[in-house]
This record gives structure tokens, C-alpha cells and sequence, in this order.
């Protein structure tokens, strides 16, 4: 696997692994969170002795990243599944996880839900395609890891029946080398309660909750965390309100370097390791073709269709590609073209009129009267461009 390393220092370095399979030779001494560039979704991966957690598993296009992933890193057995709510960004990639070989110990969500059937909860429906059960967490469990560390539950510690943000589950990871805190969408509410409750204390690393938006991780949180380095996971051309500068602008504040995912190239990778910083590492998947780049879109929602744009200098390959429309949370697989460099494909569907280069297997696919966005992803389910009919959100 090919890496940049990024210290804190920002003092850039090159260095290629072989594996980032956890080395038996040093113990699995550091702890490692890998968090996925897929766009305004979270999914990561955490090492440690020789154990492996799943924090969250993306959208459900976006599973080819999560398998790339656990391959890259030569998982194919996990210790545990953790949901941090049901939202469809979080949870897209359990149901292909627990069709896939690859082995888990346990399913983790929090006991506080709204607004969905127990029997249609996500993690409750991954664990039973394998005859398994939902271990239900709240405020005060503990997940041990390896011989030192564990996830302690903070929160959620009431139910937000209006916002299920608020009922994400809240976590910190603390072991010999160092502490995350995972805040999933937590917005300014769960954020409020969990202060007033002196649930946080500090860490070196935050995932931040609800993908950098405006109305979450506030000054007083910061103040009592105080991390060294603080993940994003967006993408600003699928959520263009995320990360918002006034939350850059609180991490600059404490001294916090920010690390959105849209910056780096397929995930990328933060190292603890005791008496030292943080390190950050832009991650390139080994033997897999590197994302395309130069891609745009443009959508006509009256005629619906969708033109690709490969202002590149190679043939585009579209096979195996995704298109999702946001308003109508339609996924479709394009069918086989290619698109020269410097050219275009007019992709159409049953309800266009004019001529289309290719045709999608869909009557209508674009809202013409609401806001409606289009991501187009490649066959590993990474983000490769977004566009919107132009309408007010």
C-alpha cells in the first residue's frame, strides 16, 4: 500500500507498506483509525493488538470501499460492528457486510432509537442474516480492546424524537497510546446534555460529530477535549454546507489540525502511538485503479438525463459506475460505455426525449421540482463527481 505521510508538523514524507495488516513483530503496539474518503458518509476502521472495530458503515454504493478497505488491511475477521445511529450514510454498508465472509464477534448500536421498528433496525437486520443478536449499548458500558484499552459509551443519554443526530451514539477510545473520541452526528443538543453531565474529558484525536456542519462541536466542548487532530468525513461537492468555516474556525482555535476526507486520496490513516503526536497518512489502495479525476456532471431534470463530462487526458471506463439521486435515494449501476478523454456521454433514462448516448433502467430518475443532487461513483464505490438541478434547497 502506497502512503504520503502527513505529520503534524505538516512535514511531508513518502514510504510504501507492503501490508497494513497489524504487525505481529511490534505487538500491534500503535493504535490505528482508517477512515474512508466516500464522500459525506462515515466508516472507519480501528487497530489495535491485533483487534479490529468497524465504527459505521457508509452508504450502501459505497460498500465496495468498505470491502477494499478490509482487504487492503487484511481483515477478515472483526471484534465488533459499531452503528452510531440509523442513518442511511452510517448504515448503507451492513447488510453487504454481513452477506460478505468476512467475520464478526459482535453488533453494536445504542439502546436510544426513534422512529423505526426494532425489527427493522439496520444492525438488527445485518445480524440476522447471520442468526445473531444486537448488543444494545448505553451511557456507562465498556468494550474492552486488546489488554489496555476500551470503548467507553458516553452517550446518547436521552431520546431526540425529532433528530436522530441526537440520538447518536457518543464513544471514547482510550488505550495505551493514546484516546478518539467518536462523536457520530452528535449536534449541539446531544453535545449540551453530555456536557452538562461531565461526560467528556480530553483526547487525541475527534471525530467530529455531524461531517463538520455548523451546528456541532461548539467552543465549550473543544475547550474540555482539546484534541490534537480532529477528522472530517465529507465531501463539500455532495454536502456544500460541510465543513463549515465557523467549525474550522473553533478546531484552528484550540490548536486542532483538521483533516477533511475530501483531501485525501482513498482514506486516510491516523497513527498513536505513546509520548507522540498524532501522525496522518494519505492512504492509496495497492492494485486498484486510482480514482479519476477531471470528472464532471451536468443535469437536465426536465429531460432527464445526466452528461458526463471526462475532461481528462484517458478513456473513462464506466463500468461498474453508480449514480444516486438524493431526492429520490435511487441507486442505478450505468450500463458498459466509455467516454474519451476530452469527451462526453449523455446518459438518459425510459422518460427521456431526446437522444441519450446510453439509458439507465429507470422511468424517472431527476426532481425537476426539489433540490435534487446527483453523485457519481466508480465501481469502488468512491465519489467521483456531484452536480444538482440547480434548484433552492
Amino acid at each position: 500500500m502506497k502512503k504520503c505521510a502527513l505529520l503534524l508538523a505538516l512535514v511531508l514524507m513518502t514510504g510504501m507498506l507492503s501490508s497494513c495488516a497489524v504487525s505481529e513483530t511490534d505487538g500491534g503496539a500503535a493504535a490505528r483509525l482508517v477512515c474512508l474518503n466516500i464522500g459525506k458518509a462515515d466508516c472507519m476502521l480501528l487497530l489495535y493488538q491485533n483487534e479490529a472495530y468497524l465504527i459505521d458503515t457508509g452508504y450502501e454504493q459505497s460498500w465496495p470501499a468498505l470491502e477494499t478497505m478490509l482487504r487492503q488491511y487484511g481483515v477478515t475477521h472483526l471484534n465488533g460492528v459499531f452503528l452510531t445511529h440509523c442513518h442511511e450514510d452510517h448504515e448503507g454498508g451492513l447488510l453487504a457486510l454481513a452477506q460478505s465472509d468476512i467475520g464478526v464477534d459482535a453488533w453494536y448500536a445504542p439502546r436510544i432509537y426513534y422512529g423505526i421498528n426494532e425489527n427493522l433496525h439496520p444492525a438488527v437486520r445485518a445480524a440476522a442474516v447471520r442468526k445473531e443478536n444486537v448488543s444494545w449499548l448505553e451511557a456507562g458500558n465498556r468494550i474492552t480492546v486488546g489488554s489496555d484499552g476500551a470503548f467507553s459509551v458516553l452517550g446518547p443519554l436521552s431520546v431526540d424524537v425529532t433528530n436522530e443526530n441526537n440520538n447518536s451514539l457518543v464513544m471514547r477510545f482510550f488505550c495505551g497510546q493514546g484516546s478518539i473520541l467518536f462523536a457520530g452526528d452528535m449536534k449541539e443538543d446531544e453535545e449540551y446534555e453530555l456536557l452538562q453531565a461531565g461526560a467528556f474529558s480530553s483526547c487525541d484525536v475527534l471525530k467530529v460529530g455531524h461531517h463538520g456542519d455548523n451546528k456541532a462541536t461548539g467552543k465549550k466542548m473543544l475547550k474540555i477535549v482539546q484534541p490534537d487532530v480532529a477528522v472530517i468525513l465529507t465531501d463539500s461537492r455532495e454536502e456544500p454546507d460541510t465543513p463549515a468555516s465557523s467549525t474550522l474556525k473553533r478546531l484552528d482555535n484550540v490548536g486542532c489540525v483538521s483533516c477533511i476526507s475530501q483531501d485525501f486520496s482513498d482514506a486516510l490513516e491516523i497513527t498513536l502511538k505513546k509520548g507522540q503526536k498524532p501522525a496522518v497518512t494519505d492512504v492509496v489502495w495497492d492494485n486498484v485503479p486510482k480514482r479519476a479525476e477531471n470528472i464532471s456532471l451536468s443535469m437536465d431534470a426536465e429531460n432527464d438525463t445526466l452528461t458526463v463530462y471526462n475532461q481528462g487526458n484517458e478513456t473513462l471506463n464506466l463500468s461498474g459506475c453508480m449514480v444516486y439521486s438524493t431526492k429520490g435515494n435511487e441507486l442505478l449501476t450505468l450500463p458498459d460505455a466509455t467516454v474519451a478523454a476530452g469527451g462526453q456521454i449523455v446518459i438518459g433514462t425510459k422518460s427521456t426525449d431526446s437522444g441519450a448516448d446510453v439509458y439507465l433502467n429507470a422511468k424517472k430518475v431527476w426532481n425537476k421540482k426539489n433540490l435534487d443532487r446527483a453523485i457519481f461513483y466508480d465501481a469502488y464505490g468512491r465519489v467521483l463527481a456531484c452536480t444538482d438541478n440547480g434548484l433552492a434547497e
